[in-house]
């Protein structure tokens, strides 16, 4: 059974969220639910600390941010907000992830699925020492969730569950989702190192992929490798012989941070 603690300024969305989580997953357990840092914070103090928390960050006496800036808390935290405005103070806060109200169940069982890995990665006894969480807190949270892109006269943030492929040809950097294409001022480099590296490759100086893309695999020229892909790019995508075998590491699943051999 997995204890979850809900801090939740509004009452009716405070039972939403019991609701939405019950349904997803009988083994969730609402062991409290508090509309306040004050009432958060004696509830923590007072209680056995809880497997996971969802916290509102707007509260009636502060923010979810004041709560957990001043007391040590050994649980990994899911942020819940009305705006993405605090999304990237969220991951400094032992968040694993962030979601933007109304969100669906659909949404939510992501969340539970990042919370998963979070526990496979580091275990129980990890998580039940405050230091030793922050520290794996640090290192799941690390990664991007979104991409910051152009669209028009706007900044806007794409998520990375859309995204196919990132393109860079001719000094410009484009980011590829089914529908459409937006561009970047970031390099490659700068991307590839922010992305989670289970679910992202960098397969050449051209291209970033993500792993649902992959298709098939065929040898190519002087041992290299030719992806297929389920979306249309601009040119082949080939893997060469010194990433070849990291790569197809990688499609197997083995969660190994590539060394890539070129890089832009």
């Amino acid at each position: 059974m997995t204890n979850v603690l809900i801090i939740e300024s509004k009452l009716q969305d405070a039972n939403a969220l019991k609701r939405m989580i019950e349904q997803a997953n009988p083994d969730y357990n609402i062991c409290g639910v508090v509309n306040s840092v004050k009432d958060a914070r004696n509830w923590i103090m007072n209680n056995k600390s809880p497997q996971l928390i969802f916290c509102d960050i707007q509260l009636p006496d502060g923010s979810g941010f004041d709560l957990f800036g001043s007391l040590p808390v050994a649980a990994p935290v899911i942020f819940c907000s009305n705006t993405q405005e605090h999304a990237f103070k969220a991951f400094e806060n032992n968040a694993i992830d962030y979601l933007v109200k109304p969100f669906s169940s659909d949404r939510l069982q992501k969340s539970f699925r990042k919370f998963t890995q979070f526990r496979q990665l580091f275990g129980q006894q990890t998580v039940s020492q405050a230091q030793d969480f922050n520290h794996a807190v640090s290192n799941v949270s690390k990664y991007k969730s979104s991409l910051l892109v152009y669209y028009q006269d706007k900044i806007i943030p794409i998520s990375l569950d859309k995204l196919d492929f990132i393109y860079y040809n001719n000094y410009q950097v484009n980011v590829h989702t089914q529908n459409a294409q937006y561009e970047t001022r970031d390099t490659l480099n700068s991307i590839i190192n922010s992305l989670n590296p289970h679910d992202f490759f960098r397969a050449n100086r051209q291209f970033i992929i993500h792993r649902k893309s992959v298709t098939s695999i065929q040898q190519y020229f002087g041992r290299k490798l030719l992806v297929g892909t389920s979306f249309p790019t601009p040119e082949p995508v080939i893997i060469s012989k010194a990433n070849a075998s990291e790569f197809l590491k990688w499609v197997e699943g083995l969660n190994k941070v590539p060394e890539y051999s070129v890089m832009h």
